[in-house]
């Protein structure tokens, strides 16, 4: 039977995309793909549970609380228990209250190179900002689309004083894990358990 030639274009048409279909599945997950899929996140908040061994204490301390996010550089952490605490950056500036009496203590990332790029670790990866993250890290990603890891090393001196590493796990644009190696051997693990994902 032969078809019309605008069916004959249809026909062709539907080939051509079954061929290309495949091809795009197998493109794989580079870094640049995962910043491009974390940029589309204009806000996101959920609940953390975060494992921190320390040297100074005999057993792990867990602490809960709420992360969110809100693009390009707004990053809020409150910590409700074992005691309160509040971490707030916006922009450059970061404000944290914490201790007993709930002191405010206020500073600019740029008075304290060192902790800016700790903090650009985590805020540069949920912005998508490669060029950011590229400055202060080394990249490793490893993984796929639906189960992806990316390991941060510091590439400077100064902050490898802090850091050893970061690892980030997630699933196409969304993390549920932060763990952190310092550099006198302190771990953090941090699982995190979305409530609000607003992708554009």
């Amino acid at each position: 039977m032969r078809l019309s030639r605008p069916a004959a274009w249809l026909a062709a048409a539907f080939c051509a995309v079954l061929r290309v279909m495949p091809a795009l599945a197998a493109t794989p997950w580079t870094v640049t793909r995962l910043m491009q899929a974390l940029a589309q996140v204009k806000s996101v908040s959920g609940r953390f549970e975060e494992r921190q061994t320390l040297h100074m204490l005999n057993a792990p301390l867990v602490s809960t609380g709420t992360l969110s996010y809100r693009a390009p550089d707004q990053l809020q952490k409150i910590t409700f228990s074992p005691f309160p605490e509040r971490f707030v950056l916006e922009g450059d500036r970061v404000t944290m209250v914490s201790g007993p009496d709930q002191q405010i203590h206020s500073f600019t990332l740029a008075e304290y190179p060192e902790i800016g790029g700790l903090v650009e670790g985590i805020r540069a990866t949920l912005a998508g900002d490669l060029l950011t993250l590229d400055r202060y890290y080394a990249l490793l990603l490893t993984g796929d689309a639906a189960n992806w890891q990316l390991l941060l090393r510091p590439k400077s001196a100064g902050l490898t004083r802090f850091v050893k590493w970061i690892r980030i796990v997630g699933s196409e644009n969304r993390i549920s894990a932060i763990d952190t190696e310092e550099s006198d051997g302190d771990r953090s693990e941090m699982s995190i358990v979305e409530d609000v994902h607003n992708a554009g």
